[in-house]
């Protein structure tokens, strides 16, 4: 398990969020946080395992953001926002991780890379990059 990976799950933990590692399922079935029961589980066995961090960030989020986990009650709308906002909480959290770990990119391209974050929150790490 990575570095990044490690902090996230110790962040989880610090913060009083369960999770269960699941190493011997599908490697397509994806991570998912169930809040309501205070839990995580998280598929690292996942086929892209370069994007781990980024999925183990973005559960913490649905966590702290209290969402629920059963999403196909939900509006399309409400899902989207609710993704959304667990991703802008994903990238707080490997911002601060970088920022834990003194590591430094010189541009937000190279960081969205790095994370696998979706172009589409391009502008988002882009202002909190410039904020930092």
């Amino acid at each position: 398990m990575s570095d990044v990976t490690t902090y996230l799950l110790n962040y989880a933990l610090d913060h009083h969020i369960g999770f269960e590692l699941l190493n011997g399922i599908d490697s397509d079935w994806p991570s998912l946080a169930i809040p309501e029961r205070n839990m995580m589980f998280i598929n690292t066995n996942w086929y892209k395992q370069e994007e781990l961090p980024m999925m183990v960030a973005h559960e913490i989020g649905h966590m702290l953001n209290g969402d629920s986990c059963y999403m196909y009650d939900h509006s399309n709308t409400g899902k989207i926002s609710s993704e959304g906002a667990a991703n802008k909480v994903a990238i707080d959290l490997l911002l601060q991780y970088c920022r834990d770990n003194d590591i430094q990119f010189n541009d937000y391209i190279m960081f969205l890379q790095q994370f696998c974050i979706p172009l589409r929150y391009e502008y988002i790490v882009k202002k909190k990059m410039v904020m930092n």
